[in-house]
């Protein structure tokens, strides 16, 4: 292979890890939003077992986020992106949800 097919290729590679590298920031994107949605929701909620199970679907919406993240960080670091401080502030995650009691116990 001539040195142009060696940097044609090697363009090819940089601009599939470019798009998995946007690819894994709309993902994380699509689910924050939805997070806060559901958070937005969950402060309108008066009823004690709809919202706990609210908290239920938000807390794993949460773990999907905090995986996609993390898959956000492993694409950086592939295109040799060492420092992941912005991400947090570019995609911060809310905390976990904890329930409500129910009828004073639960």
């Amino acid at each position: 292979m001539g040195r142009d097919g060696v940097d044609k290729t090697q363009e090819e590679i940089v601009e599939e890890m470019a798009k998995a590298l946007g690819h894994s920031g709309d993902l994380l994107e699509d689910v924050l939003a939805r997070l806060n949605a559901l958070d937005r929701e969950l402060k309108m909620t008066e009823d004690v077992h709809a919202y706990n199970a609210m908290v239920e679907k938000f807390n794993s919406l949460r773990r999907q986020a905090v995986s996609r993240r993390e898959m956000l960080m492993i694409h950086r670091e592939a295109i040799g992106v060492r420092k992941h401080r912005y991400v947090d502030i570019c995609y911060p995650i809310p905390g976990k949800k904890a329930k409500k009691p129910v009828n004073g116990h639960d």
